[in-house]
């Protein structure tokens, strides 16, 4: 079965185009499983319920696919709380071992942009410290029981990534990833004291920590949604139209940013799927400010999909990531050189600094 029709249906209730979803849904009603399914696997079902109910069209697309957003909203409320007790136990660590850390994606968007702590699912925490701190921030979670890789995974994660992957103690685990810099190795030049640097504060349960300037957030979620090739976590592309719709927001300096981590290209071809999944989300001086490269969407065409959803076809694939990754270079001549760091990245002794 076709979810075609079904994905039509949620970019029209995410857009909040309530006519549109009328139609569509009055032409051919959606298939309840199928339209959940969706709601799962976009990441969007709490936020599908939390419009919907803002909006009084709860019933709109019928009783099965409101039950089953209510079911899915509330156990989104369940795992918010266990995720935000336990990002407050390890901020109380943190700040008392003279870490203060900067909220990364969920963190951060779900204590200011949304209404309510369920409307938009947390699957894990994701925290930036100082390269300085690094060592003092892992020790210390580790110290209170967060358990890390052990060897020889430990040594991979620093070698080939700018973060370290930690699980809460406790009966139900909860990821955390302490990372020391944003992006990915060899792809990019983020200065990561830069990042900090701008920074500014916000207040997580009462604790005072610092998010990413609204630029840089944006920027740093156009270049994860092509590291995640395009994937369908549609939460992420929503937050990028939240956080540019802040009062003096500049796409200009989102491209300065960009351009100088060497993410102007990727940042082009995210923003051409934006484009694509939410035509009026952003403003004309997004896409002037950041171009997708007409020679990038030519060599990618024989990738593309007409699926409303999708960008690329067969993401799953290594030939299909590669030649992503190649168009999404900022110099797709590097790419050899990248795939062979990726080859070697695990025997070199001199990888595991923060500009790896």
């Amino acid at each position: 079965m076709t979810d075609r029709h079904e994905a039509r249906v949620l970019l029209a209730v995410l857009g909040e185009r309530w006519d549109a979803a009328a139609s569509l849904q009055a032409s051919t009603p959606v298939d309840p499983a199928t339209f959940l399914a969706l709601c799962r696997t976009t990441d969007v079902a709490a936020t599908v319920h939390a419009k919907l109910d803002r909006a009084g069209r709860s019933d709109v697309l019928g009783a099965d696919v409101a039950g089953g957003l209510a079911a899915a909203r509330a156990k989104v409320r369940l795992d918010n709380l266990l995720l935000i007790a336990r990002l407050e136990q390890a901020l109380d660590l943190l700040l008392a071992a003279g870490v203060r850390p900067v909220a990364l994606k969920g963190v951060d968007v779900l204590h200011r942009l949304y209404r309510s702590f369920d409307e938009r699912s947390l699957d894990d925490v994701d925290l930036l410290v100082r390269w300085g701190d690094r060592d003092l921030a892992i020790a210390t979670l580790e110290r209170a029981g967060f358990a890390g890789p052990g060897e020889p995974e430990r040594t991979h994660w620093f070698r080939s990534s700018f973060e370290l992957p930690l699980v809460s103690p406790g009966p139900v685990g909860v990821l955390f990833e302490i990372h020391w810099n944003v992006g990915q190795v060899r792809r990019y030049r983020i200065d990561p004291s830069a990042l900090i640097a701008r920074s500014v504060p916000i207040e997580v349960g009462g604790r005072s920590i610092l998010r990413l300037d609204d630029h840089d957030a944006v920027a740093h979620l156009l270049l994860h949604h092509v590291q995640h090739y395009f994937a369908r976590r549609l939460k992420w592309v929503l937050e990028i139209g939240m956080l540019s719709s802040a009062a003096g927001f500049s796409w200009t300096l989102v491209a300065e940013r960009l351009t100088a981590w060497g993410g102007r290209a990727a940042a082009g071809l995210a923003l051409a799927h934006v484009r694509e999944l939410f035509p009026e989300m952003l403003p004309p001086a997004a896409f002037a400010a950041l171009p997708a490269s007409r020679w990038r969407l030519t060599a990618t065409w024989p990738l593309r999909t007409s699926h409303p959803l999708d960008f690329y076809r067969g993401t799953g694939h290594r030939f299909v990531q590669l030649a992503i990754a190649a168009a999404a270079l900022e110099r797709p001549w590097d790419l050899p050189g990248y795939v062979r760091h990726r080859a070697s990245r695990d025997h070199d002794p001199e990888a595991d600094g923060p500009h790896a």
